[in-house]
């Protein structure tokens, strides 16, 4: 790797390295998305209210519920004495969901609903009607102000600035019902209302004279009117042997609000409750997470995410530096064979099938005394005892075999004809020669 490489290579290993740990070290932004899971520790998240739910009900028995609610009162359709909580900041019951949560309520057991809403089926069973309108919601967030109506509770307010939604129930069957908190409104943005009359006597004079109650103005006054009186955010329905707990104000159950001294709203709250077995809804949540890929959960966590940018990165890098230095593979060229061993083996066999070893023994001879040439280098013109002594010497053979050998040779030579014995001998002689000096 040239320097120019290594500085490219380095520089940026440095930077995925300050990006890392700038990002490990930034604080995260605070989540206040909705939640109300009993496992979300964000601020309006219920994992405090779960938690804590085994003190409150001292002696009970705690169950998450994570399934649809329809199926869950099916599978139990026979205890009684028992509690189920529904806390989120929107909920809404369907025609069956609200049938069989009335059998459920009627055999003795009680239901918990808060949420910042009041409709469908159940809620018009019930009688129930929340208000709508809010001058302030294009303002920002309510600050409201909720208590408790218990001669049995200490008499004290709690306010909740963050997230609050100013609702109340507008309209309830008061002959079966039971008024158990009120809330009052204060919000950030007080006068809002007030600068849009000149005087206060307008406002008590626009609600108190019979005028169109569709009208704006009516609409204005009585909103400002009613937000300056308590008005009714917690309410007992009887049904049965049992009873429905309705309140507005989810925002109170979430961790953000347990740990900044509400707790005690959460307790006096719940105390209506029967003391038998808890079932806590962790199925119809706003923050309930839905996992459809393995992707996409690498993706939802901060940690994995980066773990995974880094992989990606990393090879990214390696294919970019190493494989420019990383040789080609070289293709295995096979060597010509030589064929000239085949092709004499073949002539040879087809001459000793016709039955001419006089040519056999001739090109044997020769092809003897051509490796003698190649090997030995020496001069095969006369075959005298001078070149006997030089190719045993050269040879390393012993002269009696060499001379052997060479005297056969030139026998052979003297004849013009051979026969199949001669050829044999010839053969072993020069093999045996050969073999010997491997």
């Amino acid at each position: 790797m040239d320097k120019r490489s290594k500085i490219i290579l380095y520089a940026l290993g440095a930077i995925l390295i300050a990006l890392f740990v700038l990002e490990s070290n930034r604080p995260k932004p605070v989540n206040w998305s909705p939640s109300y899971t009993s496992g979300d520790k964000v601020p309006l998240g219920s994992y405090v209210l779960y938690d804590n739910l085994g003190k409150i009900f001292q002696g009970s028995n705690i169950k998450n519920i994570d399934k649809v609610p329809v199926d869950f009162l099916i599978e139990n359709d026979t205890i009684t004495d028992a509690t189920y909580i529904f806390i989120n900041d929107y909920l809404f019951f369907d025609k069956t969901e609200t049938d069989y949560l009335l059998k459920f309520v009627e055999r003795g057991n009680k239901v918990f609903i808060s949420s910042n809403n009041a409709g469908g089926p159940l809620a018009d069973t019930l009688k129930l009607e929340v208000s709508s309108n809010s001058f302030y919601a294009g303002g920002g967030e309510d600050t409201i102000r909720t208590r408790l109506i218990n001669k049995s509770f200490e008499d004290r307010s709690y306010v909740y600035h963050r997230a609050g939604a100013y609702r109340y129930f507008e309209s309830y069957d008061t002959l079966n019902t039971k008024v158990l908190g009120e809330v009052l409104a204060f919000n950030p943005g007080s006068g809002y209302l007030e600068s849009l009359f000149e005087e206060k006597e307008e406002i008590d004079a626009v609600v108190d004279e019979e005028v169109d109650e569709e009208s704006y103005a009516y609409t204005k006054a009585r909103e400002l009117k009613t937000r300056k009186t308590p008005q009714v955010d917690y309410v007992e329905v009887k049904r049965g042997k049992g009873a429905f707990y309705y309140n507005l104000n989810p925002v109170a159950y979430s961790n953000y609000y347990m740990l900044n001294g509400k707790q005690q709203y959460v307790a006096e709250s719940l105390s209506y409750l029967n003391k038998g077995d808890v079932y806590f809804d962790d199925y119809g949540k706003s923050g309930k997470k839905v996992v459809t890929s393995s992707m996409r959960f690498v993706l939802s966590d901060p940690s994995l995410r980066w773990a995974y940018y880094i992989a990606i990165g990393g090879v990214l890098l390696y294919m970019i530096f190493v494989s420019k230095r990383e040789q080609r593979i070289v293709p295995v060229v096979k060597p010509l064979e030589n064929s000239t061993v085949e092709f004499t083996k073949t002539i040879g066999n087809l001459y000793f099938q016709s039955g001419d070893f006089t040519s056999i023994v001739e090109k044997k001879i020769t092809f003897f005394l051509e490796r003698l040439r190649s090997s030995y280098y020496l001069n095969t013109e006369k075959l005298d005892s001078a070149f006997i002594k030089r190719l045993a010497t050269k040879s390393g053979k012993s002269l009696d075999q060499t001379q052997d050998l060479i005297n056969y040779i030139i026998n052979l030579r003297a004849k013009p004809l051979h026969n199949e014995n001669e050829l044999k001998r010839l053969n072993k002689r020069i093999d045996a020669f050969f073999k010997e000096n491997k």
